[in-house]
């Protein structure tokens, strides 16, 4: 994985990126354009995939919050979360 085709993203929606070429969003996984969402190694950066489907099933609880205005779905992590060092 070499990182979201910021090209693509940038020329249609319009979407900032880090300094490490990853999707800014915020704490429900949405990017600064209205119902776009981004989870994984495109928000995240290169990582394992138990991040990636945790952040998927959280995004899919933000995505039903933003559509229904509420969820029963799990929120697992936060987009901010990170791995524990041992």
């Amino acid at each position: 994985f070499t990182g979201p085709e910021s090209e693509t993203l940038d020329a249609q929606l319009h979407v900032p990126f880090d300094d490490h070429g990853n999707v800014v969003r915020d704490e429900d996984y949405q990017t600064s354009e209205a119902g776009v969402f981004v989870a994984g190694d495109a928000g995240r950066g290169q990582s394992l995939i138990v991040w990636a489907i945790a952040e998927g099933r959280a995004a899919a609880s933000a995505v039903d919050r933003y559509l229904e205005g509420e969820t029963q779905l799990p929120f697992p992590v936060r987009p901010t979360d990170r791995a524990i060092a041992v």
